[in-house]
């Protein structure tokens, strides 16, 4: 190998590292603010959902859920039954509640405790339940948001890729940067370098106030 290779492998292993990098050093603040996000879009949601008195019945058992089956999940989630019991029993209360927008805030806090522990199918299958729930584009969002990270982690890119396209056309635009960041990185895998260079020149040209996204971004195109 030439020095001339060697330069230029050097080079890509310090992007690539600098990408990673980026990636891992603001995975904790990026997900910490997206919390906060949606936890005052649910609290607003249940706030309206427990206000119903006419669900007071729904209401109650998705209490109940909470303070047993999903409390149960969360303090031992390495209980080789604890996942499909929280899936069942979200999946009982959908049967019973069908389309009762009280549900969501339950469906997306199981299905980020089954993501947090690896559990994938499990969360895919309470994910898809949101998705008939959501009715609003928060909503909508949320569930989409969560989707496209399963999707990928489960393997299925051009699933994730079809989903994150899908938010691309919503009305909200949460994280707009991260959301071309991703597609950018999966029409890169897929072998699509013009999609991914556009998705990537998106995040620099039009998502300017998202910071670090953008650094990630121009990582990449400097890549190609």
């Amino acid at each position: 190998m030439n020095s001339t290779t060697t330069t230029s492998a050097n080079h890509e292993l310090i992007n690539e590292n600098k990408i990673q990098g980026s990636i891992a050093k603001n995975k904790a603040a990026i997900y910490t603010i997206f919390g906060v996000v949606v936890a005052l879009v649910v609290g607003f949601g249940l706030f309206k959902t427990f206000a119903d008195k006419s669900k007071a019945e729904y209401n109650s058992k998705i209490f109940a859920f909470e303070s047993t089956t999903l409390k149960d999940y969360i303090a031992n989630p390495t209980d080789p039954k604890a996942a499909k019991t929280l899936e069942d029993g979200v999946g009982n209360l959908h049967m019973q509640m069908g389309e009762y927008l009280g549900l969501l805030p339950v469906v997306i806090k199981a299905s980020d405790a089954l993501v947090a522990n690896s559990h994938y199918t499990e969360a895919r299958s309470l994910l898809a339940i949101g998705e008939t729930i959501a009715s609003d584009p928060y909503s909508k969002y949320f569930i989409l948001s969560r989707q496209a990270v399963v999707y990928e982690d489960l393997g299925e890119d051009k699933l994730a890729i079809e989903t994150l396209e899908k938010m691309t056309s919503q009305s909200v635009k949460i994280f707009e940067g991260k959301t071309y960041l991703d597609l950018g990185r999966l029409y890169l895998k897929a072998g699509n370098k013009e999609k991914a260079k556009a998705s990537f020149t998106h995040v620099v040209e039009k998502a300017k106030d998202e910071v670090e996204f953008v650094k990630i971004a121009q990582l990449y195109l400097a890549k190609m």
